[in-house]
């Protein structure tokens, strides 16, 4: 998007688990964040150097203050969530958010210093209601049907145990938007970072590689605007379930044929 266009949209990357996302956001910062992208074809890899990254934040780093003070910024109009199902802390029994889930316990009880990023959702949503700023988008990208009105479900969950005036400020100002994800992108190991770096002619420890084929079907309700992703591809609809039901059936549905036959195969 932006090599296509005169767009000055940008990420601020945000990673909240200790270990190996401390040490890639303290890489990143090493090189400018900076990374290589390798898409890997049939017959061809292709290295792609991404730089629309304008800041890497971690807890351990920058502090629970720093993230949120980024979040709480009136340019930030945007929130999106990779934080795999585990990350909503639902109940897996109802849907709603389970309170006693260790994490949404304490940032029940330490509000201003959370460790789950729903946590940190309300409470920056919290500090721009404060200062009268306009709220952002909360935008779910994790392989979950219906995925925004799972975001939706835990932060109206959260906020309501925490203020029921903000619980309705959100439900009001905020909202979240469903996507489909399709791309292959398996987590990077020391073999397919030797890899990258033989081709690239420098070791990049925040490489990954991923297949060329993409697809990200995006509903088309944002709350304070967004980048016109549609222009290098992404699909905007009203409504991203037939999209996810064709994903189910026919991609989810072959590779569970494949795992089946490997299995009865040996």
């Amino acid at each position: 998007l932006l090599e296509s266009t005169d767009s000055d949209w940008g990420i601020c990357e945000v990673n909240l688990m200790p270990g190996n996302d401390r040490v890639l956001i303290e890489n990143l910062k090493k090189q400018q964040l900076l990374y290589t992208v390798a898409e890997k074809g049939a017959e061809s890899t292709e290295l792609k150097i991404i730089g629309s990254m304008k800041e890497a934040l971690h807890p351990e780093i920058d502090g629970c203050e720093g993230i949120l003070n980024a979040m709480a910024r009136p340019q930030t109009a945007i929130v999106s969530l990779t934080v795999t199902e585990k990350g909503y802390c639902a109940d897996a029994a109802s849907g709603q958010l389970d309170l006693n889930n260790p994490l949404i316990k304490h940032d029940l009880e330490n509000p201003t210093a959370p460790k789950s990023a729903i946590g940190y959702i309300v409470e920056a949503l919290r500090l721009r209601r404060e200062k009268g700023l306009k709220a952002f988008t909360v935008m779910s990208c994790d392989n979950v049907r219906e995925n925004g009105h799972v975001a939706k479900v835990a932060v109206l969950g959260l906020a309501q145990a925490r203020d029921p005036q903000l619980a309705a400020w959100i439900e009001e100002n905020v909202t979240f938007p469903c996507t489909m994800v399709d791309r292959i992108v398996p987590a990077a190991t020391p073999e397919t970072l030797q890899e990258i770096a033989d081709q690239l002619g420098v070791y990049d420890p925040c490489a990954i590689a991923c297949e060329p084929f993409r697809q990200w079907v995006i509903e088309d309700n944002f709350v304070n605007g967004r980048p016109d992703w549609d222009k290098v591809g992404a699909q905007f609809v009203a409504d991203v379930v037939p999209f996810e039901m064709m994903k189910l059936r026919m991609l989810n549905g072959s590779h569970s044929f494949l795992a089946y036959l490997g299995y009865l195969g040996g």
